[in-house]
């Protein structure tokens, strides 16, 4: 639920899915060049031993693409028990408030419904002005 603050600042409050944070990895690909061939005999040599070497650590690699497909599989059969787990209240939901990036707030709830209504109780408080996650 995305709610304005009476100091103008745009807060979101919801519901966190996964006990963590996913994160953004920022990965620089510039060490790859790509755009350049075989277009003589040493660039042909190259491209053939970069595909040789690229077989064989594809080779190397796979057994643990295997484990880790197997790992992926666990966590299929894994994750909807823990979402029926949530739902049922038998884990908490994690309410947050964030503006952008910027973290104010958590709150562990029980239950879907009660989660909900915890959402509109911070959403609420934030359009008053008012600090939802203050200590009384």
């Amino acid at each position: 639920m995305l709610v304005s603050a009476l100091d103008g600042r745009a807060i979101e409050v919801r519901r966190r899915w996964l006990p963590w944070k996913p994160r953004l990895r920022d990965v620089d690909p510039g060490f790859v060049d790509l755009t350049g061939g075989a277009d003589d005999p040493v660039g042909f040599v190259v491209a053939l031993v970069l595909g040789l070497v690229a077989t064989v650590v594809l080779a190397a690699l796979l057994p643990f693409a295997v484990l880790a497909s197997e790992v992926l599989l666990v966590l299929a059969l894994v994750v909807p028990l823990l979402v029926l787990a949530r739902v049922f209240w038998m884990l908490p939901w994690i309410v947050e408030a964030t503006n952008g990036d910027t973290l104010l707030g958590i709150d562990k709830v029980r239950g879907w419904r009660d989660s909900s209504d915890r959402i509109r109780d911070i959403a609420a408080a934030y359009e008053r002005g008012q600090n939802p996650f203050a200590a009384v």
